[in-house]
């Protein structure tokens, strides 16, 4: 009897370490920056990563707001030159499209991050676009910044973004220990999350959207006045994909819920120039949302279940 329970309880602690091997976390870090006069020191998500067998340190910024994982054509040009192998990757039968313009595809690329490794990607080549890296800084061991880390990796598996300790999961199964979040169905057409939100006492869509780390909310100038007073509190002029905006905020007259949990933070911001109505339409989104309402939590993206968890 007693070799039975003692067989039983190691087949309980072998299922546990299984399920705990499953988890694989990624580091990342904020980047800071000086906005309209104001110091923020989480403006953006950076995962430190390595390209196939490239030697240089790079890093990319973790966007779940854009469709895909792409590379920027100005900073990795002199990469192209040094190793001619991730040159012969640009495959330019297959494209992609990204603000009104088709690009090619690096294939069959490999990304480690942390211990994690995703083999045979296609990822877009965003050409002429990023700052540019002179050929002389490349074998220079401090980071390079070359793109942007999309959704797209993450689809069919669950992420884990943990704001409290820098670090994000990849996972097959729910580890126990984030089970009790408070969870929501979401919304996606492709790739990007639409959580809801009840705002001013209505359930909306927001496009969950980690590449906005400076603004609660940010909708059209119409949805925002209905839902804050009118007064300006607060004012940033940002670039958004090269092109500059000055967005407005105003103060939510009831406190945003998702569930039954109440988010920590009250600004929604609209822009005068309304630049992304007609992206809201088409998306079927009342605006966007990012990390602010989240840097006190751990958030989980259930990617095959399409649900949203907040712990």
């Amino acid at each position: 009897m007693l070799l039975r329970i003692s067989i039983a309880f190691l087949l309980f602690v072998s299922a546990i370490a299984t399920n705990a091997q499953d988890l694989k976390w990624i580091p990342f870090k904020w980047a800071s920056d000086s906005i309209s006069g104001k110091f923020f020191e989480k403006s953006s998500i950076l995962i430190p990563v390595k390209i196939d067998n490239i030697t240089a340190s790079f890093n990319m910024q973790f966007d779940l707001g854009a469709v895909r994982t792409v590379i920027y054509g100005n900073a990795i040009a002199p990469y192209l030159d040094a190793y001619p192998d991730l040159k012969s990757k640009i495959d330019t039968s297959k494209k992609f499209l990204i603000q009104g313009a088709h690009n090619p595809m690096f294939v069959n690329m490999d990304l480690h991050m942390g211990n994690t490794s995703f083999k045979g990607l296609d990822i877009g080549y965003f050409k002429n676009f990023g700052g540019k890296i002179h050929k002389d800084s490349i074998l220079s061991k401090t980071e390079k910044h070359i793109g942007t880390i999309g959704p797209d990796l993450f689809q069919n598996k669950i992420l884990i973004i943990d704001y409290l300790h820098n670090r994000i999961g990849i996972c097959d199964e729910l580890p126990k220990q984030f089970k009790s979040a408070t969870f929501q169905p979401f919304k996606s057409d492709d790739g990007r999350p639409k959580i809801p939100l009840l705002i001013n006492g209505k359930i909306e869509d927001l496009m969950f959207d980690t590449g906005s780390s400076i603004f609660t909310m940010t909708t059209t100038k119409k949805d925002a006045l209905l839902t804050a007073s009118p007064k300006i509190v607060d004012s940033l002029s940002v670039y958004s994909w090269g092109k500059k905006l000055t967005y407005y905020g105003v103060k939510t007259n009831k406190p945003i819920k998702f569930g039954k949990k109440v988010l920590d933070g009250s600004l929604v911001y609209y822009d005068e120039q309304e630049t992304f109505q007609d992206f809201y339409k088409f998306a079927k989104i009342w605006g966007l949302t990012g990390n602010v309402f989240f840097l006190k939590n751990v958030v989980i993206i259930d990617y095959k279940n399409r649900v949203f968890g907040v712990l």
